[in-house]
C-alpha cells in the first residue's frame, strides 16, 4: 500500500529547514514498504535575474513549474472516481500461465486532494475520511499519490534537479522533456519491506507542452537501491489531460501505473484511471476518537473532509436499467481530448412502471481519449459520459457499455501479430488487445488515418447506480 502523510518539517532540517515531508508506504498483504518524499516551496527566479541572461530551457522550466503550481491549487476544488485494476504474479511459476500477471480485482474509490493530502471514500460518499486506501482492501498492493501529490513533490519542491532533454513527439503532440533526479543521499525517498528498510534515489522524466505549459506525462523509477533491499525495480507513470467540468478546464491525472518487482520474482502492477470528475467544496470534519489510553484528541484541520457538491446532490440514475444513447454531433480525429460531447436518450427509461429518464434527455460528457495506436493504422477512442439531465436536474451517469452500432472500422478489440521463438523455429501467432472497461466510458478502436463517428451513432448501456 502506498500511503502519503505529512511529516513535521523539522525532521528534515539537516537537508532543508522548514521543508514539508510526505511519507509513502506500500503494503503487499501484510508486507509493508515505506516511502518518504520531501516537498518545499516552489523555486522562483528572482527579480534580480535578467530574463535575457537565462537559457531558454531554464526559463521554460520556471514557467512550467509556476504554471503547475497554479494548476495544482485548482485540483483542490475537484474529486474524481479512481478505478484501480490490480494484477499479481507469484514467484516460481512453472508454466507460462503461472508466470503471467493475473488479474486480482478492481477497486473503485472517490479521491480528493486538500492540504497536501489525498482523501478517499466509497463512490458517491460525501465523507472522504480515509487518507489510506488500504482501508478498502483486504490484501494486495494498492497505491496513492498519483492524483495530485506526485505533481506536488516534483514541481513544488526544491529537492529535485532537472536536465533538459529537448523536444519529442508524444501522442501526436510536441512535448518538452525534462529529466529529474532525487538522490539517495537526501534521504527523501525510503523503502521499508518486511525484509528490510532504507533510502533509495529516484530518477524520472516529465513531458510538458511548451506552449500551454501543461504537464502531459510523468515517469519515475527508484534508483540506487541498497543491496539489502530485495527489490529489483519500482516504476510509476502518470498521464495528464484537461477535463472540462462546468465552465472550467482543469488539468487532472487521467491514468497511472504502479509496477513493483521483487528479487523473489513476486510481481505486482496497478493500473489506475480517473473518471467522473466533479466540483466540490471541502469542510473539515473534526472528530474525537478514543486513544488507547482513553484520551480524546481532535483531528487537525487537515483531517477527514466532508464534500459539498457544487452542483446539487450526489444522485445517480437507478441501477440495472438499459439505456440507449445517440450522439448529437459527429466526432473526428481532429477533435481534442477534453472536447465536450452530448448524446440524447433514444427511448424512455422505465423502472417499476415509472419513467425515470424520459426520451430525448440530454447526456453530457467529453472525449476522454483520442490517440493513434502504436501501429499507426488505428485510433484509440474513449467517450466518457458523466451526467444526464432529467426534468431540469442533473443525475450522475454510472453505466457499463453493452454494445454499440456496428460500423465499418469500429472494433472493441484489436488482433495483432506476435512473433514467438520456439525450439522448432519462429512462429507467428496473434494476440487480442482489449481496452480497460470503465463506468460511463465507451472505449474502442477505429481503423484508418482519419475517421468520423457520425451524429446518431448509438451506444447501449446498463446503469449501475453509485458504486458502493
Amino acid at each position: 500500500m502506498v500511503e502519503i502523510a505529512s511529516l513535521p518539517g523539522q525532521a528534515y532540517t539537516g537537508f532543508l529547514a522548514g521543508a514539508r515531508g510526505f511519507k509513502m508506504r506500500v503494503r503487499i498483504g501484510d508486507k509493508a514498504m515505506g516511502f518518504w518524499k520531501l516537498a518545499a516551496p516552489l523555486l522562483a527566479i528572482t527579480c534580480g535575474a535578467a530574463a535575457q541572461d537565462l537559457a531558454p530551457e531554464v526559463l521554460l522550466l520556471a514557467h512550467i513549474r509556476s504554471h503547475m503550481r497554479v494548476e495544482l491549487s485548482r485540483v483542490t476544488n475537484y474529486t474524481c472516481l479512481e478505478t484501480t485494476t490490480r494484477f499479481h504474479s507469484e514467484p516460481g511459476g512453472h508454466s507460462k500461465a503461472q508466470s503471467k500477471m493475473q488479474p486480482l480485482d478492481t477497486v473503485r474509490l472517490e479521491v480528493a486532494y486538500t492540504n497536501h493530502h489525498e482523501w478517499y471514500g466509497s463512490p458517491g460518499d460525501r465523507n472522504l475520511s480515509e487518507d489510506n486506501p488500504v482501508a478498502f482492501i483486504g490484501s494486495g498492493m494498492i497505491g496513492n499519490g498519483f492524483f495530485a501529490i506526485t505533481v506536488n513533490n516534483i514541481f513544488l519542491s526544491d529537492m529535485a534537479t532537472f536536465t533538459y532533454r529537448g523536444e519529442e513527439t508524444l501522442g501526436g503532440r510536441t512535448a518538452s522533456r525534462f529529466d529529474f533526479r532525487l538522490p539517495r543521499q537526501l534521504g527523501g525517498f525510503k523503502i521499508s519491506l518486511v525484509e528490510g528498510a532504507g533510502a533509495v534515489g529516484e530518477l524520472g522524466s516529465f513531458w510538458a507542452d511548451p506552449q500551454s505549459l501543461d504537464l502531459i506525462r510523468l515517469e519515475s523509477q527508484v534508483d540506487d537501491i541498497p543491496p539489502y533491499l530485495p527489490l529489483i525495480e519500482m516504476t510509476v507513470n502518470v498521464n495528464y489531460a484537461r477535463t472540462r467540468i462546468g465552465e472550467h478546464s482543469v488539468l487532472l491525472a487521467q491514468e497511472a501505473g504502479l509496477h513493483m518487482l521483487k528479487t523473489t520474482g513476486e510481481e505486482n502492477y496497478n493500473h489506475l484511471e480517473y473518471t467522473h470528475c466533479r466540483a466540490f467544496s471541502a469542510q473539515s470534519d473534526i472528530r474525537f476518537d478514543a486513544e488507547p489510553q482513553g484520551a480524546a484528541q481532535p483531528l487537525p484541520a487537515d483531517g477527514p473532509k466532508t464534500l459539498t457538491e457544487a452542483a446539487g446532490a450526489l444522485e445517480a440514475v437507478p441501477p440495472f436499467l438499459p439505456i440507449t444513447l445517440q450522439l448529437t454531433a459527429p466526432i473526428t480525429e481532429k477533435d481534442a481530448v477534453g472536447t465536450l460531447i452530448e448524446a440524447r436518450v433514444s427511448a424512455d427509461v422505465v423502472r417499476k412502471g415509472k419513467i425515470v429518464v424520459p426520451h430525448d434527455s440530454l447526456v453530457r460528457g467529453r472525449i476522454r481519449r483520442l490517440e493513434r495506436y502504436q501501429t499507426g493504422a488505428e485510433f484509440v477512442v474513449g467517450l466518457e459520459f458523466t451526467e444526464v439531465e432529467v426534468n431540469g436536474r442533473s443525475l450522475r451517469f454510472y453505466a457499463d457499455l453493452i454494445r454499440m452500432d456496428r460500423r465499418p472500422g469500429i472494433r472493441p478489440a484489436l488482433d495483432e501479430p506476435v512473433i514467438v521463438r520456439t525450439a522448432g523455429g519462429i512462429q507467428t501467432t496473434s494476440q487480442t488487445v482489449t481496452l480497460h472497461e470503465l463506468p460511463g466510458v465507451a472505449s474502442f478502436f477505429v481503423n484508418g488515418k482519419t475517421f468520423t463517428l457520425p451524429s446518431g451513432l448509438r451506444t447501449v448501456w446498463r446503469t449501475r447506480g453509485l458504486i458502493r
